[in-house]
């Protein structure tokens, strides 16, 4: 097991530079309602009677010593990171002592103030204006203009190991609810700070003596205590609900949810993408369909990874069961949302994609973050602009999608569901100009026929826009090893990546869910490709995947000879690994450089298309060695 200094390292390298301080305490204090009737008390506490006091302004809610009681979602790399205190709605039904998934909210108390995560800039300083410079009368303007600030985050040991106590419970908090941002309390000796989450990052208060200056946090507690479930950050376009007896053991049974788990109503957006949606009757359609489904699966992963959710749920107008996914996706100007992009791939004819029923943004409900916003503002001493990204939820409802990618029945199953899906990008890219820019196992689908479906359009953009081209974008595990390289600093997203995503997705499903003779050790060592650790630069970039570039350079010498396949498998995984040597292998790199004729294509020109790849996986379609159609059951 990992020392803790470890594990709390990582949590601090999956948040970083999204930390946005030092806001004005009274400012922050804007970000819930005024309320009346706060109960009046000494501006003077001691730490000693401060739990006892807490309470008074707390009435609405239970406040619960959690300290000593770890829930698994905050429980990471074997270490407990559970609040100090949690705040639940009153009467609320959780599952234990500290239950992150029923918490409003949390406080965090160290007993001394050298464990403080962050360290405040002079009070009242503009850095938003140039630095004085005394002949600043004789140069231009920009040359007065501030390039360095503060640093806010502390370096100190005890400081990293407070923040990352905050990443934990912040990670665990999102990944559990349904919410748009969230409040929590840090409390270091005598001194307290407040922070605002959302899925973009955090704004985080100027520290106050709260012994000598209680009112600041009483006003802050009195106001979350009064405030509605909107105003403290639950998404009030999800709520609990209960179908008639009749229809709840037949829906569950479809869905496959447990008699005991609970099912929540979840609202969907009418096409966006149309001005004027009519339905069938030629009447204005509503703004908003409602749909049945449970609570999605947690995951343990950062804050900034939680942008998807997506599962099957119950259509209640028509009785039948789709796929819904929700999405915080980027929200600047050039990008477009995933509905558009689903009817462009519609009007243009793409194979193998799902079928498109409705959807849009939630902005409407306040479903948007607003982080990015104080980014510029004159007491920010973190102004990363690259790293603080506008989000806004997104959801769609999508018809045939039936199964993931990992449920394949059989080996040929499993190649014609991977042809279907890389014929499907094909066509997008050669037809339609797309680049998909986030090839995974779960944007994978299979059809009630075993065909297989490219989903998971959200991160889409033309081939030729530059600028978004330059962001990163993916799923970690499978991103291609050449976007993760902290030396292409300024890499372009480009049609190889994609193809070496598929190349990913393809080893990682075989090996985890493919029955085989491979041992244990080796199966691990195969896997650790795809479960590399990676750091988040202060640019927000994912940088790692040294073991995807090490194992590409030589696939054979590192991965294949130890990888027991169905023979047209593993003839297709010689054929594709093949092909991505010269993204990484400096040799071949110079070779060719040297070498170039124009009468033949050049191992980069293979990689410039998906003619060669849809060459290799057409083939093994259409070979029958006799155990491709074997059910996997019977390996």
């Amino acid at each position: 097991m990992s020392s803790k200094d470890t594990i709390e390292a990582k949590l601090v390298g999956t948040f970083p530079g999204r930390f946005i301080g030092a806001m004005p305490v009274r400012q922050f204090l804007n970000f819930l309602p005024e309320a009346d009737g706060r109960p009046a008390m000494s501006n003077v506490v001691s730490p000693e009677e401060l739990l006892t006091i807490l309470p008074k302004f707390t009435t609405n809610f239970d406040l619960v010593d959690t300290s000593g009681c770890p829930d698994p979602s905050v429980v990471v790399g074997g270490y407990e990171f559970q609040p100090t205190m949690g705040l639940y709605k009153g009467e609320s039904t959780r599952n234990g002592v500290t239950d992150m998934s029923a918490m409003e909210a949390w406080i965090i108390i160290k007993p001394s103030v050298q464990q403080d995560p962050f360290i405040d800039p002079p009070p009242n300083e503009d850095f938003t204006a140039p630095i004085p410079c005394p002949e600043e009368d004789l140069l231009p303007y920009w040359d007065t203009k501030r390039d360095t600030y503060p640093r806010f985050e502390s370096t100190d040991k005890r400081s990293i190991s407070t923040r990352a106590h905050m990443v934990a419970c912040t990670n665990a908090f999102f990944a559990t609810q349904f919410r748009r941002f969230g409040f929590s309390i840090l409390l270091c000796g005598s001194w307290s700070r407040f922070v605002y989450w959302d899925h973009s990052g955090a704004v985080v208060s100027r520290q106050f003596r709260y012994t000598s200056n209680f009112n600041l946090l009483a006003e802050f507690l009195w106001r979350l205590n009064r405030a509605s479930p909107g105003n403290r950050g639950v998404d009030v376009s999800v709520v609990p609900l209960s179908l008639p007896e009749s229809q709840d053991s037949i829906v569950r049974e479809l869905l496959g949810v447990g008699s005991s788990a609970p099912l929540y109503g979840y609202i969907v957006p009418a096409d966006t993408t149309l001005p004027n949606s009519q339905d069938s009757k030629d009447q204005p359609s509503s703004t908003h369909h409602f749909y049945v489904g449970p609570r999605p699966a947690s995951k343990q992963c950062s804050l900034l990874e939680q942008r998807t959710r997506s599962f099957h749920v119950w259509d209640l107008m028509q009785k039948r069961v789709v796929f819904f996914k929700e999405t915080w996706r980027l929200h600047s100007k050039g990008t477009r949302t995933e509905s558009e992009v689903y009817r462009e791939l519609h009007t243009r004819r793409i194979p193998n994609i799902p079928t498109f029923e409705h959807g849009g943004d939630m902005s409407a409900l306040g479903t948007k973050t607003i982080t990015h916003l104080f980014s510029k503002a004159w007491w920010c001493c973190t102004p990363n602009h690259k790293a603080h990204l506008p989000l806004v939820q997104h959801r769609i409802i999508l018809s045939g999608v039936e199964r993931n990618l990992s449920t394949f029945k059989t080996p040929m199953e499993f190649l014609t569901v991977f042809k279907d899906a890389l014929t499907a990008h094909n066509e997008a890219y050669e037809r339609g100009g797309l680049l998909h820019r986030n090839i995974s196992m779960e944007n994978i689908g299979i059809t009630s026929e075993g065909r297989g479906l490219l989903m998971g359009w959200e991160c889409c953009s033309s081939k030729s826009h530059e600028e978004l081209l330059a962001i990163q974008m993916g799923t970690l595990p499978f991103m291609s090893g050449a976007l993760l390289d902290q030396r292409s600093e300024n890499k372009h997203h480009v049609l190889a990546d994609d193809l070496e995503s598929f190349l990913h997705v393809m080893v990682y499903t075989i090996a985890q869910y493919l029955p085989s003779t491979m041992n244990t050790e080796h199966r691990n060592t195969l896997l650790q490709i795809f479960d590399e650790e990676y750091v988040i630069d202060k640019e927000g970039r994912a940088i790692g995947g040294s073991r995807k570039r090490k194992w590409l350079d030589d696939p054979e010498r590192h991965v294949l000879r130890k990888f027991p396949a169905p023979p047209d498998i593993a003839m297709l995984l010689r054929q594709l690994c093949e092909l991505f040597p010269i993204r990484y292998n400096f040799t071949m790199q110079v070779i060719e450089r040297h070498t170039y004729d124009t009468r033949f294509k050049t191992p980069s020109d293979l990689l410039a298309s998906h003619q060669e790849m849809m060459r290799y996986v057409g083939f093994s379609v259409l070979s029958d060695d006799g155990c491709s159609d074997m059910d996997i059951c019977d390996f």
